[in-house]
């Protein structure tokens, strides 16, 4: 299970550092509105990550996420 988790974060982080909206709003369903707002404020800004390729996410600490079945 931890694979999973770590490869699901990893997938997740890289989109938010790419920028990807879309997918953001796919896997989110509207659940991280904060990410999304960032996101659109940085597009906005016209501004991006130095790097938006995550190398290593093997100790991820999460603060408050919810799985939801289906």
């Amino acid at each position: 299970m931890h694979f999973e988790v770590e490869e699901i974060f990893r997938e997740f982080y890289c989109n938010y550092l790419d920028g990807n909206l879309d997918y953001i709003r796919k896997l989110t369903a509207g659940e991280a509105v904060i990410v999304q707002a960032l996101i659109e404020l940085r597009n906005k800004e016209g501004w991006e990550f130095k790097y938006p390729e995550v190398l290593d996410c093997s100790v991820p600490d999460f603060i408050g996420a919810k799985m939801v079945e289906g």
